[in-house]
């Protein structure tokens, strides 16, 4: 569709008339525009001009050539959600005096019009177009520096460095998985009960988050306050596998990364990453998981409803990741990056991403009214995407890249934070999920490797002294117990008897059919 044709067949006379108002400064206006289509060729005349463009581009307002300096460099489409996370705001504009409320055109109309620039102007702008003003995520080295002084929550922040325990356990998983130590639920593709606490007590650093972490004090009845205020202690609650982070995580990742089989055996990629422990076997099972690993982290957000809603169709969780992932590999390592500064680089590098294909028509936190046929919103549009694409975000930041270790992270408990974001309709729950309390994460070494801003990987290892002594008769003498981590005590356990708290003896009947598998 030529220029003229646009103005012609997608406006009335009237607006047509407010285009030559804003046109009239930079073009002399011919004797006869009396006709809509007359009025049309002088509008494309004007904007098609190379030295009537140019005017107009320099009398823009800033914040509005750099909306078209945006719009140029992504395509000729300005994402407003991008544009305002960037610099806060899109370009003003003057309100009608009308008694109604109505937006008068502004010379940006006449070069972007439904969020896009007018194809036959983007040849004309090349000259005059800067490149776009580029965004880059800061952090700081010492988290203190980024903690606001003397907020109450401060001392309350706990920090997680996971590049050891993540890798550990990931291996951990998988030995257990070996040794047949873990069963998998028979209709799903979870840990039985049983199994995930014999994964939960083996873990080298536990998990983020306890039993009692996640019930607010608040919530409890006064008899029991009362008693837990006597005996100083948070109630007793018994963990569930479903409420745990690293347990649930590091499952999770394992199959959809093919390090598991469903129901719990090893693939041929598990094996040989057990037994070799190579960067490059665990670069390949992340990057599986990345793509095509087959769960949807947003049923792990509790408050979401609307996930079962009749005709709901869901993006793929892969292209979720894969977009999560790109936005790390464009972040600094080994410094603190705000979550919120996050959030922000995601949208402004175009990373953003749909979780319900076609926006958020179905989920919804809350409630959701309807009014005729059509349902109202039940949050503003910036309060949904904190609830739905933030708390995705965090679900995969928190359970399953610092679950294996590529990213140190520093939270609250969910009980201890109020999220920044809410529904319109009060909220009657103490927390949206379990990850509402992340603030700051750091990409470390193994996670710099992963995201692909390293090309090789080497592990912190701890000097090369013995650990155990082989003796003649088939003892093995534990030489430094503090570097008996639970893989390494598993091992043992698959080829060994243990005899007191310091020493195994080899067993044949163990041994044997461990060589053998």
């Amino acid at each position: 569709m030529s220029l003229q044709q646009l103005f012609y067949e997608n406006y009335t006379n009237d607006q047509l008339t407010t285009f030559i108002k804003l046109c009239t400064a930079f073009a002399p206006l011919p004797p006869k525009t009396t006709l809509k289509q007359q009025r049309a060729n002088y509008l494309a005349d004007t904007l098609l001009n190379p030295q009537a463009l140019a005017q107009i581009w320099q009398a823009m307002d800033d914040l509005s050539r750099k909306a078209v300096a945006s719009a140029y460099h992504n395509g000729g489409v300005l994402v407003a959600d991008a544009f305002i996370a960037q610099y806060g705001r899109l370009p003003e504009r003057p309100k009608s005096s009308a008694w109604y409320y109505l937006q008068s055109p502004i010379l940006l109309d006449l070069i972007i019009q439904h969020g896009q620039i007018l194809p036959e102007l983007m040849p004309g702008l090349a000259d005059l177009v800067p490149p776009p003003d580029r965004f880059q995520v800061t952090g700081v080295e010492e988290l203190s520096a980024a903690l606001p002084a003397g907020a109450d929550w401060v001392d309350k922040v706990r920090v997680a460095e996971t590049e050891k325990a993540g890798r550990h356990d990931l291996l951990l998983l998988l030995q257990l998985v070996e040794q047949r130590a873990v069963k998998f639920s028979s209709t799903s593709d979870k840990l039985t009960p049983g199994s995930g606490t014999t994964l939960l007590e083996s873990l080298l650093d536990g998990d983020f988050l306890s039993p009692a972490d996640l019930v607010a004090e608040r919530y409890v009845s006064a008899r029991a306050a009362l008693k837990l205020e006597r005996e100083s202690a948070k109630p007793e609650v018994k963990w569930k596998y479903e409420d745990s982070i690293r347990p649930f995580g590091l499952t999770t990742f394992a199959l959809g990364a093919g390090l598991l089989k469903g129901y719990g055996s090893l693939t041929e990629l598990g094996r040989a990453y057990l037994a070799g422990q190579e960067p490059e076997q665990l670069l390949e099972a992340f990057e599986t998981w990345t793509k095509e690993g087959p769960f949807d982290e947003i049923t792990r957000i509790d408050a979401i409803r609307g996930l079962r809603s009749r005709g709901i169709r869901f993006t793929k969780p892969g292209m979720r990741r894969e977009h999560i992932v790109e936005a790390l590999s464009w972040c600094p390592t080994d410094v603190w990056i705000d979550l919120e500064d996050f959030y922000r680089a995601l949208k402004i590098w175009h990373f953003d991403f749909d979780v319900e294909e076609g926006g958020i028509e179905k989920l919804y936190i809350g409630y959701r009214y309807k009014s005729g046929d059509y349902y109202e919103a039940w949050a503003n549009s910036e309060n949904m995407w904190l609830l739905i694409n933030g708390l995705y975000i965090n679900a995969v930041l928190w359970e399953y890249l610092a679950a294996i270790g590529a990213l140190d992270i520093a939270y609250l408990p969910p009980t201890e934070v109020e999220y920044q974001a809410s529904p319109y309709a009060d909220f009657d729950d103490d927390y949206y999920s379990i990850y509402d309390g992340l603030l700051f994460f750091r990409i470390n070494p193994l996670g710099a490797y992963l995201f692909g801003q390293a090309g090789d990987y080497g592990a912190a290892m701890p000097a090369r002294t013995p650990v155990l002594r082989v003796d003649a008769d088939r003892l093995l003498q534990i030489l430094d117990p503090a570097r008996v981590t639970p893989i390494l005590k598993a091992q043992l356990d698959q080829i060994a008897v243990p005899e007191g708290e310091s020493a195994y003896r080899l067993d044949a009947q163990k041994l044997l059919p461990a060589f053998e598998e």
